[in-house]
């Protein structure tokens, strides 16, 4: 079995054990076990030197000692009081809550609790966050100044159609409505529209997401200059990577718009649905974005392009908290709809 389906059936069966204790005592007690587990697993990683390099090692040394602070509630609590602030401001609450509510800046700015201290569900969704984010980092060279792509064309590209539909969509899909305790603590229509956010857009939604579209390309052209200037090889790099990832032969009109559109239905409703509908509302908009940025485990070399996505990744949960989730599955499905046609009809 593949390592990230794997983790996906891990934070599933977490998910519904966390949830379950809001009925069951004993599986908090399960929970807060397995967790232990983990904080015995990393903290043994560090000591025997498992990992390759001495920054893994830390990674790991900082995962064990996160995962036991968070056992303990004042530990969650004064989490709970920094995602808090730090997304009042993020998330505009700062501006639109003196403006349209008449509320002081302050108030507005901790008037949304974000990451329920007293929760086991929101205590398993900042693990799964927080062993997802270690993870992902300990293979993340942040020391690189030359924004080396990973050598191209990578392992297993062209990325298989049923790769897509697994991982990309159906898989963080499966995990999200599990995280939100589906058929637990939530009926189907409960779990989909009033937690995940996948509310029947409107007119006005749509578009918003048109125009996201629109800026995120604009985006997208304004940062290539930035990168291109401080590594003038990035462009043949990310070139190569992109006909190496999206290949569907040249001119191939149907295999490039089938390649898309499995792009854009997988990880458009994968992504958006994992990042902005599960884990937004428990971590906020900035920490949700940084992990969709490290995430594109493609750009372990590249900080930067890490960096990119996860500013752009902020705008959208901007976007998310004044629409809904499906807006934003929207942008990023037309988005990739669009560009990753153009990758693969033609990769040169």
């Amino acid at each position: 079995m593949a390592p990230d389906l794997f983790f996906i059936i891990i934070c599933s069966v977490l998910g519904f054990i966390a949830h379950g204790s809001r009925k069951a005592r004993w599986l908090e007690f399960v929970l807060r076990g397995i967790i232990l587990l983990f904080v015995a697993g990393f903290g043994m990683s560090m000591v025997i030197g498992a990992s390759t390099t001495e920054w893994s090692n830390q990674v790991s040394l900082g995962m064990s000692i996160f995962f036991f602070l968070l056992l303990f509630k004042p530990f969650r609590q004064m989490i709970s009081r920094v995602f808090t602030l730090v997304d009042g401001i993020v998330s505009l609450r700062c501006i639109t809550g003196p403006v349209r509510h008449r509320m002081k800046v302050f108030e507005s700015i901790v008037t949304n609790k974000i990451f329920i201290a007293e929760s086991m569900p929101h205590l398993n969704g900042l693990f799964c966050y927080a062993v997802c984010f270690g993870v992902y980092l300990s293979s993340t060279d942040l020391s690189k100044r030359a924004f080396d792509m990973p050598n191209i064309p990578l392992p297993g590209l062209p990325i298989p159609v049923d790769q897509l539909l697994q991982y990309n969509g159906l898989g963080l899909v499966f995990v999200s409505m599990c995280g939100c305790g589906i058929l637990v603590s939530r009926r189907f229509k409960e779990t989909f529209v009033h937690r995940l956010g996948w509310a029947k857009p409107t007119g006005p939604q749509i578009a918003i997401a048109l125009a996201v579209v629109i800026l995120s390309a604009t985006y997208d052209l304004v940062w290539a200059h930035f990168t291109h200037a401080a590594a003038p090889n990035i462009a043949t790099q990310i070139s190569g990577y992109n006909s190496g990832t999206f290949s569907a032969g040249t001119n191939n009109l149907a295999g490039a718009a089938f390649l898309a559109l499995m792009t854009a239905i997988c990880a458009g409703v994968g992504e958006e649905t994992l990042i902005r509908g599960a884990f937004q509302p428990v971590v906020g908009i900035l920490p949700a974005a940084f992990l969709h940025g490290i995430l594109h485990a493609q750009f372990s070399q590249s900080p930067v392009l890490i960096l990119q996505i996860a500013i752009w990744s902020c705008g959208m949960g901007i976007v998310r908290r004044f629409t809904n989730t499906t807006t934003t599955i929207i942008a990023h499905g037309l988005y990739n709809l669009v560009f990753t046609f153009l990758f693969a009809f033609n990769p040169g």
